[in-house]
């Protein structure tokens, strides 16, 4: 059964991020990389409105989201200007549609070739915005 968004997520920084997740879905596969990430960090909440539809993934803290896992292959962050920049650096993939501080870490399987993805570096530098920031 769909769960409802919790209401502390319907704030004015999570608008565009709910609005463009309202409709994906998010493989098991992916979405279980997010929540290994941030299950060292603390004071997370991780939300799926529908795991038995593979519904999204999102995690979030003091209200904020700050990650979310769709498709089959994609994690995206909310980051501060200097961690985008990195990201962007190091083959993250600016996330315009759900805003200017996001960037998809993790957005294709990556050949034998290519180095993988520290995503738990990622959600903890994304984890660490969300709670310094004043929204």
């Amino acid at each position: 059964m769909p769960l409802e968004i919790p209401t502390s997520l319907r704030s004015q920084p999570n608008q565009k991020v709910l609005a463009h997740l309202e409709c994906l879905s998010a493989h098991s596969d992916i979405a279980e990389v997010l929540i290994n990430a941030v299950k060292p960090l603390g004071a997370v909440q991780i939300f799926c409105p529908d795991y038995a539809a593979y519904r999204y993934v999102g995690v979030s803290t003091r209200g904020i989201i700050f990650g979310f896992a769709v498709g089959m292959d994609t994690i995206a962050f909310r980051l501060d200007v200097r961690m985008k920049q990195r990201a962007l650096l190091t083959g993250a993939v600016a996330c315009p549609e759900v805003g200017l501080d996001w960037a998809a870490v993790v957005h294709g399987l990556p050949d034998d070739d290519w180095p993988k993805v520290d995503v738990p570096f990622w959600a903890r530098k994304s984890y660490c915005y969300a709670r310094e920031s004043e929204w």
